[in-house]
């Protein structure tokens, strides 16, 4: 974990250019991801920070970044704890090389919670949790379960009852050896053309 990962105006600008985006694409954002190659220039803010946090974390290695906006209410998260993987790719199971997390925000709840079960191992032994806080660096083998826990800091199950609550924000990196299948560059998409100014 790291904290103040990004230089301030940099953080800044990113958090600018998601915060411009607004509720768009809100349910779908963790389900949205860009590829970002290695030695490409930076299209926007989130981008520039893409390639900030990879001096920080990319293994030796990698041949570019899977990136995406993960916006949620802690009272109801998308998805479920998960391994980070190649999800349209056929074949052998491929996982990225490190997965990575930068928090934009502080909320209730909303912990990444790390364990250390790995695919065709026995289930998690231990759990790391890091706690929401702006431009805190969560780094961690890309084969690791994962997940978000909720507001009240369990293993979502279900929407809980009460106010929404602050949405938390991140920006999710996935550092691979080989691009995952299907996954555009950002400048290809026509998804969240609201991170350009």
């Amino acid at each position: 974990m790291i904290d103040g990962a990004l230089p301030g105006p940099l953080f800044q600008r990113a958090r600018r250019a998601i915060a411009r985006l607004g509720r768009t694409g809100l349910r779908e954002s963790y389900f949205t991801t860009f590829w970002l190659p290695r030695d490409s220039a930076p299209a926007h803010a989130v981008e520039e920070a893409v390639l900030w946090l990879a001096m920080v974390a990319a293994p030796r290695r990698w041949s570019g970044a899977e990136w995406w906006v993960g916006r949620a209410y802690t009272t109801d998260l998308p998805i479920g704890f998960h391994f980070d993987e190649d999800v349209k790719g056929r074949g052998a199971l491929r996982h990225p090389l490190r997965s990575s997390v930068l928090f934009f925000n502080s909320v209730r709840g909303g912990h990444l919670a790390v364990t250390d079960q790995r695919p065709g191992s026995g289930e998690a032994t231990r759990l790391a949790t890091v706690k929401p806080r702006a431009n805190r660096y969560a780094v961690f083998d890309g084969d690791l379960l994962h997940g978000v826990l909720d507001a009240r800091g369990r293993t979502p199950v279900r929407r809980l009852a009460g106010p929404k609550g602050r949405l938390r924000v991140t920006l999710v990196v996935n550092f691979w050896n080989r691009r995952p299948t299907d996954v555009s560059v950002w400048s290809e998409s026509r998804r969240f053309r609201k991170l350009a100014p």
